[in-house]
């Protein structure tokens, strides 16, 4: 529905300001074409005069003794000597000494001037203004008009589905993300409710470790959000760890899920020094290790190696989308769960540090690599 009202305003707005910017280019074409044809009535009028005149050059002195002069049927003249009405067959007695032309009721009324021995004679003429020629500018202005309503409210609906595509993906993954978060905080809250409870008839270190790593999801849920909003204005506390000790530390955090899907881990790791922020060392690892472990299929084997600086995580399967993998949102199988954002906060912080993340599809397994050197 929002998409919907978001495309209707965008087609108004654009139609109608096109049309607007339209409007003012036919306003000046119309202006300078009605110009045009004005004075082509114009010349064709003086033309028209001087030849009458060449052809009756005893007219003036008809004019003089009021008889009558016979001009062409479809134009009418005044004569005036030096502005005194001499003879006239317009039914128009007021006259514009100073204009050359003007127009008024569809007609077009010319002087044209002549020094003579005897003084300055005006000859006004009148003609009937060509309707035609009007009317057609005005028609093809409408047709012009039409042709461009059409073309650009086409051209306006396929812009913008254009524009509002990315419009579409952010309420999709908004609405995936309002569906996913529910669906990943609901799993650690029943695990710990239902933990609860049971320690409330028969205490046991187990319930309370499945309840401690539960938090620990919900805590990686909350810090990967966090992470992904402020991970440009957080201060860092760059620090020296030992990655091999940190990597057993941080799978202890994946028990209940390992456990779950009765996962092999298998570790090869080497004592390695990193320099590091330590949130950043969380998110980078955990998510790592979360990936596999939530793609791995049941009862599988998880490799871990650390050596030659460079830490690896190899587990079965098959990653599809490797080029987007890395983007945000994107989610190689969504009955997975998550918020396809895991290997998106890895790539940014080796970005921050320098670090190469790759990541490969190797005989039915996926190799995930950091190199640090």
């Amino acid at each position: 529905m929002a998409e919907k009202r978001s495309l209707v305003r965008f087609l108004v707005i654009y139609i109608l300001s096109t049309l607007f910017l339209v409007f003012i280019g036919e306003f000046f074409y119309y202006k300078l074409a009605y110009k045009n044809i004005i004075d082509s009535e114009i010349n064709k009028l003086d033309t028209e005069i001087k030849l009458f005149l060449s052809k009756n050059k005893g007219m003036l002195k008809r004019a003089l003794n009021s008889a009558h002069i016979n001009m062409p049927h479809d134009i009418k003249i005044a004569i005036y000597k030096d502005k005194k009405l001499l003879y006239s067959n317009i039914p128009y007695t007021k006259v514009d000494f100073d204009k050359r032309y003007w127009i008024e009721d569809n007609k077009i009324f010319y002087r044209y001037e002549m020094i003579k021995r005897w003084g300055k004679v005006d000859v006004f003429a009148q003609k009937p203004l060509d309707e035609e020629k009007i009317f057609a500018l005005k028609r093809n202005l409408f047709i012009f008009t039409l042709f461009i309503l059409i073309f650009i409210t086409v051209i306006a609906y396929f812009l913008g589905h254009v524009f509002l595509a990315p419009l579409k993906n952010v309420i999709k993954n908004l609405e995936d993300f309002i569906r996913d978060s529910t669906h990943e905080m609901n799993t650690p809250l029943s695990v710990i409710l239902t933990n609860l409870e049971m320690l409330k008839t028969k205490p046991s270190e187990k319930n309370i470790k499945r309840i401690e790593n539960a938090a620990l999801r919900l805590k990686k849920i909350f810090d990967d959000l966090k992470f992904l909003r402020l991970h440009h204005k957080r201060k860092r506390e760059i620090k020296t760890f030992n990655l091999k000790d940190f990597v057993k530390e941080r799978l202890k955090t994946f028990e209940t899920q390992i456990e779950n899907k009765n996962l092999k881990i298998t570790t090869e790791c080497e004592d390695f020094e990193i320099t590091i922020d330590k949130e950043d060392l969380i998110r980078l690892i955990d998510n790592i290790l979360s990936n596999a472990v939530k793609y791995a299929p049941v009862n599988s084997e998880i490799k871990i190696t650390l050596k030659d600086s460079q830490f690896c995580v190899q587990n079965e399967g098959n990653i599809k989308n490797l080029k987007n993998i890395t983007k945000k949102f994107v989610r190689e199988n969504e009955s997975e769960g998550g918020f396809g954002l895991g290997l998106f906060i890895v790539s940014e912080i080796c970005k921050i540090y320098g670090f190469k993340l790759k990541i490969e599809n190797i005989d039915s397994k996926v190799n995930t690599c950091l190199y640090f050197v």
